[in-house]
């Protein structure tokens, strides 16, 4: 009955443990500012290494290197805690996107040469081979290895002294660098695509066609995972058609609208989208058309337009993207002007493209 109830219990919490472990890069990254500001370095270094790892963006990795030193030199060990903040240093070297202050890179590199003779010293305790009888050892040898630990005593006025890193945010002492959404977008997204569409027209019968279109707006980062993007779309579609006389010709359904899209970060490169549009649809090339049953009309025909869509994004670069629509729908009114029996104009799109951030 025992061995029943912990089999039950352990059904029960297993997955709550699991779905509790970090599985994201920014998961371990809070995982490790949690055990930083806990005083758990070693775990904090344990968690920023983790998520190094699996950190996708080159320009984010180098805030996991240097809260990793930081970290080492919190818990005294000044041999890792330099070599990391050189490691660092050479990772900005790199970074055009948000390059090392000189003075930032100054504080760090006499950070580097304090930790120096600390280093030496702790590797010199390392290396000190044992003595050959332990028993035999005279008061004197056990005080000498104990003033190895004066060692340890510089290494503590190294380790918390001077300014946090920040680049340039003046924290405080021992502090280590925040997470930041560096990758989202925070001037301009745009994305053009194209694919195919289904027109509906009343009883007309319209063949699935091509369609494009380009979406833009301004990008608001609500949170880590919440992108609201407003801006603009427009979209294109010929619709074939033959005219009384059997001549093909083709009409244009153009779409211009207002747009607000979300987006919501599922992963470190994948992105759920959804897109709301509402402004005008036009109609042109349909005088003495099938479409208004061959009776002239002067210009393009405008109408209210309504336009619902589903994409997901795949970044391939911290810019560019590739998105895929599986579905798209619209709607508009028939306008005065068109045949009796189209009430409506709809289409059911299904679309790919490629998306550019900034």
């Amino acid at each position: 009955m025992k061995r029943l109830i912990l089999l039950i219990c352990a059904s029960v919490l297993m997955p709550t443990l699991a779905a509790a472990q970090p599985k994201t890069p920014d998961d371990w990254y809070k995982e490790g500012e949690n055990k930083y500001n806990l005083g758990d370095f070693p775990g904090a270094v344990d968690a920023f290494k983790k998520g190094f790892e699996l950190e996708p963006s080159e320009s984010k990795k180098a805030a996991y290197l240097f809260n990793v030193a930081q970290a080492y030199r919190m818990a005294k060990d000044c041999y890792q805690a330099q070599f990391f903040y050189k490691r660092y240093l050479a990772l900005k070297e790199n970074d055009t996107k948000k390059p090392l202050k000189e003075e930032k890179r100054k504080e760090i590199e006499d950070r580097i040469r304090e930790l120096d003779d600390c280093a030496k010293q702790q590797e010199a305790i390392r290396n000190r081979p044992p003595d050959k009888d332990p028993d035999t050892a005279t008061g004197d040898k056990g005080t000498t290895g104990d003033k190895g630990t004066t060692g340890d005593k510089g290494t503590k006025d190294v380790a918390v002294g001077g300014e946090g890193e920040g680049e340039g945010e003046g924290e405080g002492g021992g502090s280590i660098v925040k997470s930041t959404p560096s990758d989202a977008p925070t001037v301009l997204s745009v994305r053009a695509f194209g694919g195919g569409a289904k027109v509906t027209t009343g009883d007309l019968k319209v063949p699935i066609q091509a369609t494009f279109g380009v979406i833009g707006g301004y990008p608001l980062a609500l949170n880590e995972k919440l992108t609201l993007e407003l801006g603009a779309g427009f979209t294109y579609t010929p619709v074939p058609y033959e005219n009384s006389m059997g001549q093909s010709k083709s009409a244009k359904l153009m779409g211009l609208f207002a747009n607000a899209g979300a987006t919501y970060a599922v992963g470190a490169k994948i992105g759920l989208r959804g897109d709301l549009g509402i402004g005008a649809q036009f109609l042109g090339g349909v005088s003495m058309s099938p479409f208004t049953d061959d009776r002239e009309t002067s210009g393009a025909l405008g109408m209210f337009h309504l336009r619902l869509g589903v994409s997901v994004d795949f970044a391939i670069t911290p810019n560019f993207l590739v998105t895929v629509t599986p579905i798209a729908f619209s709607y508009s009114p028939a306008p005065e002007g068109l045949r009796e029996d189209i009430k409506s104009i709809t289409a059911i799109d299904f679309m790919v493209g490629l998306g550019y951030r900034m």
